[in-house]
């Protein structure tokens, strides 16, 4: 069996909607989110199902894609990716020591931190 990375991506996180073009062939499915009080107030959430050896070709994509404030993730049953604007994080499913660079990062980028804590394990 293959191993696969489910990727969850926000359309309103990428600076050009050109991006799903590319995350087309492994799309799995849409939800739409009302987030109060967001400068987008209506999240398209887009899961993906993207084989191992495809995820680091996306990632690079994506790290150009991703606006500054925002993040994408992906996991599988091991790790989990964390995408920011030009860098990637591969750290434990479980927050531990490993998330430690990565929330620094994403707050130098302008991510809360609240949302760096505690990215969820679902899509």
């Amino acid at each position: 069996m293959r191993k696969m990375f489910r990727l969850g991506v926000i359309e309103e996180s990428l600076e050009s909607l050109d991006t799903l073009e590319v995350l087309k062939p492994f799309f799995f499915s849409q939800r739409v989110d009302e987030v109060q009080g967001d400068s987008s107030p209506v999240w398209h959430i887009n899961e993906y199902h993207v084989p191992d050896a495809e995820i680091t070709g996306l990632l690079a994509v994506l790290e150009q894609q991703i606006k500054q404030t925002w993040y994408a993730h992906a996991f599988d049953d091991e790790k989990l990716i964390v995408i920011f604007q030009r860098k990637s994080f591969y750290i434990s499913r479980h927050k531990d020591e490993t998330w430690n660079e990565m929330i620094a990062y994403g707050q130098s980028v302008g991510v809360e931190k609240h949302y760096l804590e505690t990215i969820p394990l679902q899509v």
